[in-house]
């Protein structure tokens, strides 16, 4: 039997802001929410827009310093 292995890049970035959500210059569309364990921010998720593109993002505070926002892309766009 055959095993599929997916290999995904995957890279966070800390940043100093008061937004919620930066703008990276793609076009993403908000798929959930969740509440974090020991921590007052919720996290958001999102996925590319874009048709056949597969990249996820999750936006998060940073729990000992909340005016650092946390941004986790998992994949690389295709276009």
């Amino acid at each position: 039997m055959r095993e599929r292995v997916h290999a995904t890049t995957k890279f966070a970035l800390r940043m100093k802001t008061n937004l919620e959500v930066v703008d990276d210059g793609y076009k993403w569309k908000k798929y959930g929410k969740k509440k974090v364990k020991s921590s007052p921010y919720p996290r958001n998720y999102f996925k590319c827009s874009t048709v056949g593109c597969n990249v996820k993002k999750r936006i998060e505070r940073d729990m000992k310093d909340s005016s650092y926002v946390i941004t986790t892309y998992d994949g690389v766009h295709n276009h």
